[in-house]
């Protein structure tokens, strides 16, 4: 069965943690960028803007 990473509520997004310290080792520890990149996508996906 395949395992799901990601969850996208309309509010709301469920990450595999693994995945989060992935991304911010691929930042080389630039934890701020892979805040931003998240919240980015969240607001994609909701069409809301704060």
């Amino acid at each position: 069965m395949a395992k799901k990473k990601m969850i996208i509520y309309d509010d709301t997004i469920l990450v595999d943690f693994k995945l989060v310290f992935d991304a911010i080792r691929e930042e080389k520890g630039d934890w701020q960028k892979v805040e931003k990149e998240l919240q980015e996508l969240l607001e994609s996906v909701s069409g809301e803007r704060e």
